[in-house]
């Protein structure tokens, strides 16, 4: 797949370096023109794909491959009637920079790498599944991995709604 061009490319003569012949300013535009559309391609080239392990992510678009389904899908919540506020601090804490909302009863708390009260809060109330408002996936506690299925596609719209002003896509 490295060797076919883009469709579209047209000539690439402008990829190749200048010759001897050519002056310096010649030299100098070619040089701003390759870098204008990246350089030239070459078989050693890689994508994201290649250099993370690439076997599934683009079908999946995922670095981290989520279930498909956990058994405690089934725990979520309706989503609250005013829906979710992606800037609410930790209710134990205070703490605004890393939360996340419990999808059991919509509480929010703090990450694992602030001071563990969303964590604490699926121990003391067997609540399984949370949604992270710094990149909206969801981690289920006792399958102990993330999560990414249609039932939580209303809360992590809501979620996205909230901070960045609108749904997915627009």
């Amino acid at each position: 797949m490295a060797d076919q061009q883009p469709s579209g490319s047209g000539d690439r003569s402008h990829d190749q370096p200048p010759t001897n012949e050519s002056s310096s300013s010649a030299a100098m535009a070619t040089t701003s023109e390759e870098g204008a559309v990246g350089g030239s391609e070459s078989a050693s080239s890689s994508t994201i794909c290649d250099l993370i392990g690439g076997e599934g992510v683009p079908d999946n678009m995922f670095a981290v491959v989520p279930l498909t389904w956990c058994p405690h899908l089934e725990t979520i919540a309706t989503l609250p009637s005013d829906g979710l506020d992606a800037s609410a601090p930790c209710i134990t804490c205070g703490d605004a920079s890393e939360n996340w909302v419990c999808l059991h009863c919509y509480q929010v708390h703090c990450g694992r790498f602030v001071k563990e009260h969303m964590v604490r809060h699926g121990e003391t109330t067997g609540h399984s599944m949370v949604l992270s408002y710094a990149d909206l996936s969801v981690w289920c506690y006792p399958c102990d991995f993330y999560v990414h299925n249609e039932t939580l596609l209303p809360a992590k719209r809501a979620a996205h709604l909230s901070k960045f002003g609108c749904l997915p896509g627009c």
